[in-house]
């Protein structure tokens, strides 16, 4: 090739793009080079107007277009692997042209998702006696591919919220056993393990059931997906302080973010934990699901529910409560960001601090 020659290039702008770039951020990095997480990356979407993610086994990003006005190109050689190698040097070089697609201006960034997994459409399992009465609804049938079709998460993600939920399969379809079931059947599973001398702590589900059929016809699913939401392991060590922290956010979201008293609660949540439990309720295992209006009323607010902006969910605590003890209000600042430095930026810009006898209270700035 003698000086001042090139490289053939060709550009043809009616080829349509067929690649996009991402942006490798650490995260995304982390995630390609670990087998685990990269067999399962998949791209998910819940309809073709919602956003896209980027899921591996345990980690959910967000696609988001960052535009630019720089042209991108992405260039490819036409050079043959059949060419023979040989010794002789020869007495001109030929260099294979180059051919150029043009890529969409932009790039795609992708950001630590923080969706909230919402299973509120899978319909509730009541019963068995209560399934067969009401018979099937084709609108209501769905099977575990739909519901991870419409909720774009990782398989990790996706699987610790069903077990949240209590999901269940039954006759392949899926469901979300009710408040009622888990109410109604809590009191026989816990007799049946006692009465069975079992260790709450190794529990097997092929035991639990057979002792439970004697008095519940409920399948071995059922009894499953509830052993699975209250234990730590899966050779179910059930626990009970989980069951009481279950049982006292269900008693307190019945009331649906109306302000009751504090005793009344308290008595009420007492009341439903299963008699042959030794346990003593605590508002301490509800931090993050609550606020005291006044120091003998309560009021149902979960953290989940709060907006994910910060202007706007300063603004629905103060709407609730206008001062608050800093401990009190960080449960409910914790998702939004956990390193301590920012969350004391956060309140330096949405809210003021006033230390009032060795106590730091949290308030309304211009107030």
């Amino acid at each position: 090739m003698s000086q001042g020659d090139g490289i053939p290039l060709h550009i043809d702008p009616s080829i349509a793009p067929r690649y996009r770039l991402i942006q490798l951020e650490p995260g995304i990095v982390e995630l390609l080079e670990s087998p685990k997480e990269a067999a399962h990356l998949q791209l998910k979407s819940a309809g073709p107007d919602a956003p896209a993610f980027l899921c591996g086994y345990s980690r959910t990003f967000q696609l988001r277009q960052i535009s630019q006005s720089n042209t991108l190109l992405l260039l490819s050689s036409a050079s043959s692997s059949s060419s023979e190698t040989t010794d002789t040097v020869p007495d001109e070089v030929t260099l294979d042209p180059l051919y150029a697609t043009k890529l969409p201006g932009g790039y795609l960034e992708c950001i630590p998702s923080r969706i909230q997994i919402d299973l509120s459409f899978v319909p509730y399992y009541h019963g068995a006696e209560l399934k067969e009465a009401a018979g099937s609804d084709a609108d209501l049938a769905l099977s575990k591919l739909d519901v991870a079709a419409r909720v774009p998460v990782s398989e990790f993600e996706l699987q610790s919220a069903w077990i949240a939920a209590m999901g269940v399969e039954i006759d392949g379809y899926v469901y979300r056993i009710s408040h009622d079931l888990v109410l109604r059947i809590v009191p026989i599973l816990m007799a049946a393990i006692q009465a069975e001398g079992m260790d709450f702590g190794t529990l097997w589900l092929s035991e639990v059931f057979e002792a439970v059929r004697k008095d519940e016809d409920e399948p071995a699913a059922v009894i499953e997906a509830i052993l699975m939401r209250f234990s730590t392991s899966r050779t179910y060590c059930l626990d009970t302080a989980q069951l009481a922290q279950w049982l006292g956010i269900k008693m307190l979201s019945e009331h649906a973010f109306r302000e009751i008293k504090l005793e009344d609660f308290m008595e009420k949540w007492e009341l439903s934990l299963p008699q042959v439990l030794d346990l003593t309720c605590d508002l301490s295992m509800l931090t993050g699901q609550y606020v005291q209006p006044t120091p003998k009323t309560i009021k149902y607010l979960p953290s989940s529910r709060l907006p994910v902006d910060p202007a706007s969910r300063f603004e629905r605590l103060f709407a609730s409560k206008s001062s608050w003890l800093l401990e009190e209000i960080l449960p409910f600042l914790n998702d939004i960001e956990k390193e301590k430095v920012k969350i004391n930026a956060l309140l330096m810009k949405f809210a003021k601090k006033k230390v009032v006898k060795g106590k730091t209270y949290i308030g309304k700035r211009g107030v």
